[in-house]
């Protein structure tokens, strides 16, 4: 049986739709970059490193609008309906950004490190919609470093920037840490023992300044994260109150002529 031309392009191309070039029915098609393939296999890491503590929801498509994943927290086997939302980049590790450690942070006890590279930064218009959420939100970047030797596997680490003190209190970007945030395939999520410190610190604090920041001190239970560190019930917290004053006392007095009006 003969095949022609056009049968012959086309079986090319459907057999083949990861090559640098894909013509179908003699029409080009998008690429299946290096560049994609690095970015599955972040998005991959990232959902296998924080499964143990959180449901992943993956925003994908047309539905991926400044988000990667919506993730509720999980601790043992209880979700919580603590909410939080991260963007997740990858990158290849070059000796220009290498991670640089500058040492351990007191407050949740991880390293923390300068990641120098344009493409992290994140644009004005991503972070209006981020601050529209009213949720902790967290840039993860996955360093992906190149097998040496005999290694056939590359070497994947995982860090996060905290992106509320920026959404809420107008801090530059480029001047916070990113946080190391796995020893291998184990994702910290308390750092030196369990109940302190790592990622579930950093999240809770993360809570109260966006409650803080809506005018209110309403305190979230944090045993709901597994987080021993902090009394259980009604704790205010002076420094973030100083961060918020005139938002939580601009609530106060509404709040309060509201109430001399109809209780009275």
């Amino acid at each position: 049986m003969r095949i022609s031309k056009s049968e012959r392009i086309h079986l090319r191309s459907s057999s083949n739709p990861f090559g640098s070039k894909i013509l179908l029915n003699g029409e080009d098609h998008k690429k299946y970059t290096i560049q994609a393939r690095i970015g599955i296999k972040g998005e991959a890491f990232f959902e296998a490193l924080i499964a143990d503590y959180s449901l992943p929801h993956h925003v994908v498509g047309p539905k991926d609008i400044g988000i990667d994943y919506i993730c509720e927290w999980v601790y043992g086997e209880a979700p919580t309906g603590v909410l939080f939302a991260a963007q997740v980049k990858t990158f290849t590790v070059e000796n220009a950004n290498k991670p640089e450690l500058k040492g351990t942070e007191v407050l949740n006890g991880l390293e923390k490190y300068v990641i120098r590279n344009s493409h992290l930064k994140v644009d004005e218009r991503t972070l209006r919609y981020w601050k529209g959420l009213g949720l902790p939100m967290y840039l993860f970047v996955v360093a992906r470093t190149k097998a040496s030797g005999q290694s056939e596997d590359d070497v994947l680490d995982c860090y996060y920037k905290r992106f509320t003190p920026v959404l809420t209190m107008e801090e530059k970007q480029e001047g916070l840490w990113f946080y190391k945030v796995n020893r291998g395939l184990k994702f910290i999520a308390f750092a030196k023992e369990p109940g302190w410190q790592g990622f579930a610190r950093d999240l809770f604090i993360d809570l109260m300044r966006w409650s803080y920041y809506k005018g209110n001190i309403a305190y979230v239970n944090p045993r709901m994260l597994g987080l021993t560190q902090f009394p259980e019930e009604g704790t205010v917290f002076p420094e973030l109150f100083r961060d918020y004053k005139e938002r939580i006392c601009d609530t106060y007095s509404k709040v309060k002529q509201f109430l001399d009006i109809h209780c009275g």
